[in-house]
């Protein structure tokens, strides 16, 4: 099969894969590393701010010692260790400090003084601390020789760093001392206890190592720290345990296991109770700790023409008369019949009453409630409508709305936006759009089929034949797509705008997280999604994606937006953007088969419908 051709197949069978699985998402994008942060918050030290010395520090050459004398005479000696470790005062002569410790050196001081005069009293204390260079390597942003103070902490030099990069363990941090003596450190008891970790008095020479993270496992659902972990003895109890343990909410009867096994691909292992203590743990596992259900099943609801949609408690003999009043009513309800929507046995059940005669005090329309009952009172101008509304908003589901209701009141009734949302990507879905895009889609296929069979026909080229049959068959995977119906919303200049739609019965609202990737797709050698990084330009994605085909349309490159718009600002790329290569046409019947390509991205993508 040509080249060209092979590539172009591919491209149809990697975007319909991208279709029928609702496009290709990291699944647990919001899970981060425990302790990532801890170091983009540390403040690095200044090398030259002096702590109080500990008695244990241990001077050498650079330190500069101060000697008070008073008594029979009074002299004051300011003397910086030599690089032989020594100091020379007069009238005593040589004296040999480096290598001890400060409680020492202020001994053989004070001793030697004794011994060459009476009478007097000697203070010794260090005025200056010397500086030394220590190698930080392995894992850390910054790695290289960084001049210190020899009293800096552990923490204070991987500071200066950058700390551990993402593939750095916090677990594994080598220091090798210029002896040769070596000691691994731990700053998870920091982190999870407060433990501060040894502290060391740094030589200069001396080397900090941090390795790679290994036994990374993470822990998802109803602990206290959701993250990912790096483990020792790989025991299921021990990152419970570095999670802070389960929340109340934790069904711990139902714990599972992901892993990813080399024959069988991704697979789920049910761990039981009892097992919690001894289950070990795979590199790279996730943990799934799921949460009991905390919806109340002891709830009836009031829907509908009413002046206030509640959810009641529920309880045992609770009837109709008990939650709703008469002038609870809105003044264009349906007064003759309303219904009580209950599951009974897993099926749906409709019980009519008449709110007319249950005010009229007629005891056989007061019926009892059961729980989950939902009782609507309809309208008589109009029937009910209902929109939906998903994904981050504190309270998402089925609302009833009012004619010309706007988007604006169903969010406000959602309880707004949740902490993790994002709002730029939220996506509106509209039923009698969808219906009209299956049609023009229907249409167009129609009419360019007939078109490329007339091409087919008359073409004497063996690759521009290919190149039109493949054409047909993107045709054909049109009509696989089902539109979504999508009309786009830009948040960012919602209030007070056109954005702010009348909503319709049957209206999808979906307010998405912030998405962590960007999608790349058409002729480039390898297209799928990217981790966002704010600092890469379109260049910088297109390389990680093996740079452009040959058949690249390079001029006319362009980016759907994360809201369902289009634009070529190809300087500004967001997080859930998808950036399109177009095919470059050669030959005006090849012109053809580049729209099909374009109208196939974009339906792949799910573009919207701009307001205007």
């Amino acid at each position: 099969m040509d080249k060209k051709i092979k590539k172009l197949w591919i491209l149809i069978f990697i975007l319909s894969s991208i279709v029928s699985k609702g496009g290709i998402f990291s699944e647990y994008s919001d899970l981060k590393t425990f302790g990532e942060k801890f170091f983009e918050n540390f403040i690095p030290p200044i090398k030259q701010y002096q702590l109080p010395l500990s008695e244990d520090y241990i001077v050498g050459p650079g330190d500069t010692i101060v000697i008070n004398v008073w008594g029979f005479f009074e002299q004051e000696y300011q003397k910086e260790i030599d690089t032989d470790g020594s100091i020379f005062v007069s009238g005593i002569g040589k004296i040999y400090l480096t290598g001890k410790k400060l409680k020492e050196v202020k001994k053989i001081i004070e001793d030697k003084f004794y011994k060459r005069y009476k009478n007097i009293q000697v203070s010794v204390s260090i005025e200056k601390v010397r500086t030394i260079n220590v190698f930080v390597l392995g894992e850390v942003k910054k790695p290289g020789v960084y001049e210190i103070s020899p009293f800096f902490y552990i923490l204070d030099v991987l500071s200066i760093a950058g700390g551990p990069n993402k593939i750095g363990s916090l677990r594994k941090i080598e220091i090798i001392k210029n002896d040769g003596e070596k000691e691994m450190l731990d700053i998870y008891p920091l982190l999870l206890k407060g433990e501060k970790p040894k502290v060391f008095q740094f030589q200069n020479g001396d080397i900090i190592f941090v390795h790679q993270s290994e036994n990374l496992v993470g822990i998802i659902g109803e602990v206290k720290r959701p993250a990912i972990y790096e483990l020792k003895e790989m025991k299921l109890k021990e990152i419970i345990d570095l999670s802070g343990g389960f929340l109340p909410s934790a069904d711990i009867s139902h714990i599972q296991i992901e892993r990813i096994d080399k024959e069988k691909g991704k697979i789920l292992i049910d761990v039981d109770e009892k097992d919690i203590d001894n289950f070990k743990l795979k590199n790279y596992d996730i943990v799934k700790i799921p949460s009991i259900n905390l919806k109340s099943f002891y709830q009836v609801e009031v829907l509908g023409a009413v002046k206030n949609q509640r959810v009641y408690g529920w309880k045992e003999g609770l009837k109709i008369k008990d939650i709703l009043k008469e002038e609870d009513l809105l003044p264009f309800a349906e007064k003759g019949k309303a219904e009580i929507v209950r599951i009974q046995n897993g099926f749906r059940e409709i019980l009519t009453f008449s709110p007319e005669k249950l005010f009229k005090e007629d005891t056989n329309e007061n019926l009892i409630l059961m729980p989950q009952d939902k009782i609507i009172i309809y309208s008589k101008e109009r029937p009910e409508k209902k929109v939906f509304i998903y994904g981050e908003v504190k309270f998402p589901g089925e609302y009833i709305i009012e004619t010309g209701e706007k988007l604006s009141s169903v969010i406000k009734r959602a309880g707004s936006f949740t902490n993790l949302s994002y709002p730029k990507g939220t996506m509106f879905f509209r039923e009698t759009i969808k219906k009209q895009k299956e049609k023009e889609i229907e249409r167009y296929v129609k009419e360019k089929r007939e078109i490329l069979k007339t091409y087919l026909k008359t073409t004497l080229d063996i690759e521009e034949k290919q190149l039109i049959e493949k054409g047909i068959m993107t045709l054909e995977k049109l009509l696989e797509i089902e539109p979504t119906g999508r009309i786009v919303i830009k948040m960012e200049e919602f209030e007070n705008s056109l954005y702010d739609i009348i909503l319709e019965n049957n209206d999808i609202i979906y307010i998405p997280k912030k998405p962590v990737y960007i999608s790349i797709i058409g002729e480039v050698n390898n297209p799928t999604n990217i981790f966002y990084q704010e600092n890469l330009t379109l260049n910088d994605y297109i390389d990680k994606v093996g740079g452009f085909t040959k058949d690249a349309d390079r001029k006319n490159i362009y980016i759907i937006r994360v809201d369902g718009s289009s634009d070529k600002n190809l300087e500004k790329i967001e997080p859930g953007d998808t950036i399109i290569v177009p095919f470059e046409p050669k030959g005006e019947k090849m012109r053809l088969v580049k729209d099909i390509m374009q109208i196939f991205y974009q339906m792949a993508v799910g573009v919207g419908v701009l307001i205007k």
